[in-house]
């Protein structure tokens, strides 16, 4: 059976956060985090929060992730 693209995804970060541990993840999810805000948000994170909270709010999809990004309620 194929798996999907996401599928594939989610197995391969779970194995790298076992691998590699809570700390890592959060380091290199850090780094993404200002890689972005200075990449396409001219170095303003209010402004990259707000856009990200403004896209949740509306589930509208990042046409740069290639898929809809959709909050869960738990």
């Amino acid at each position: 059976m194929k798996r999907t693209a996401a599928e594939r995804g989610r197995m391969g970060s779970t194995a790298t956060a076992t691998r590699h541990g809570a700390m890592h993840m959060e380091a290199i999810g850090r780094a993404g985090f200002w890689a972005t805000v200075e990449r396409h948000y001219g170095g303003d994170p209010h402004r990259y929060m707000e856009t990200l909270r403004r896209r949740q709010s509306r589930s509208e999809p990042d046409a740069r992730l290639g898929c809809q990004v959709v909050r869960t309620t738990h």
